[in-house]
């Protein structure tokens, strides 16, 4: 684990169910799977990571609750759920399925820790064994904190001051720089205040967290396209007219082309270059293809050259 990102840039988030929700809309169907795949009627306002909160699909195992967003694919506007399993689901699918994604308050701390505590150690010892016995308990999430400057008018300090009265779980996000997302459900416990001579006046908060810490990675970037362009000179000439071609790969190299010339004669392989020529005997339009191989098999996509006329 020597990989490293810089701290900076990271974004914290907390869950703001009071405020106007950042998106809505109607889920079409779901799959029968775990975790279940849901399609939406509009995912351009969607992101891997986000929570989003379920109901009127009149199935029990994802209604009424919040899932988190992973494997979006904004074009099908299809996403899994994770930890959720519909497998077992018999009813129909919900005419009035709907998705909300709640409002977040931005954090903007400069220090967080997320804690986690060991998991409780149960002596089983007894006057029979030679030595000490132990189990595992259970696993303690821990906690998070994070320090930042006070405002007590900024309406995200609000939305973090009303998590603490209300005692109620939310959602907290972290975005890290590089775009991976991981999600805690947690609990206001504290929020404390300090302020001196020559000082910002400063902020700490203690969040318990309840739950299971889903870590989602950001989404691949799209591997730009392999292309072949075609060049050929001269485009036209009397016979026999001696022409050469120039292949020019964009995103990728094959480093070995099958030449169709369109006149009939045997096609060509050509290796090691990407440069070769060809005698066209007869008058007439001749339009060359070359097709590149892909792991040694030539490929079913072709380019083609610009018409070469022979008179």
């Amino acid at each position: 684990m020597k990989k490293a990102i810089s701290a900076q840039n990271t974004r914290l988030y907390l869950e703001n169910p009071n405020a106007a929700p950042l998106a809505t809309g109607l889920l079409e169907s779901a799959s029968l799977s775990a975790p279940a795949y849901v399609v939406f009627d509009d995912a351009s306002k969607l992101a891997n990571g986000v929570p989003i909160y379920v109901s009127g699909s009149e199935w029990l195992s994802l209604d009424n609750q919040e899932w988190i967003i992973q494997d979006l694919d904004i074009d099908a506007k299809t996403a899994a759920l994770y930890g959720s399993d519909t497998s077992k689901e018999t009813g129909t699918w919900g005419p009035g399925a709907t998705y909300q994604v709640n409002a977040f308050a931005d954090v903007c701390a400069h220090a967080y820790a997320i804690n986690q505590n060991p998991a409780t150690t149960i002596d089983t010892t007894t006057l029979c064994d030679s030595e000490k016995t132990f189990l595992v308990g259970f696993q303690d999430p821990g906690t998070l904190t994070f320090d930042f400057y006070l405002n007590p008018t900024d309406p995200d300090y609000l939305a973090l001051n009303d998590a603490y009265k209300d005692g109620q779980e939310r959602m907290f996000e972290v975005i890290y720089r590089n775009g991976a997302v991981r999600t805690l459900p947690v609990i206001v416990q504290s929020i404390n205040e300090t302020g001196g001579v020559d000082q910002a006046v400063h902020g700490a908060a203690t969040l318990k967290i309840t739950g299971e810490a889903i870590l989602t990675q950001p989404s691949a970037a799209a591997t730009p396209a392999y292309s072949l362009s075609v060049g050929i000179t001269p485009l036209s000439g009397a016979a026999p007219l001696h022409v050469t071609m120039n292949l020019t790969e964009q995103n990728g190299a094959s480093g070995k082309f099958e030449i169709d010339w369109g006149d009939g004669t045997t096609k060509e392989t050509l290796t090691a270059s990407n440069t070769t020529t060809h005698n066209y005997q007869d008058a007439g339009d001749f339009t060359a293809k070359v097709a590149p191989y892909v792991n040694g098999v030539p490929s079913t996509t072709t380019s083609s050259g610009p018409a070469v006329t022979v008179s």
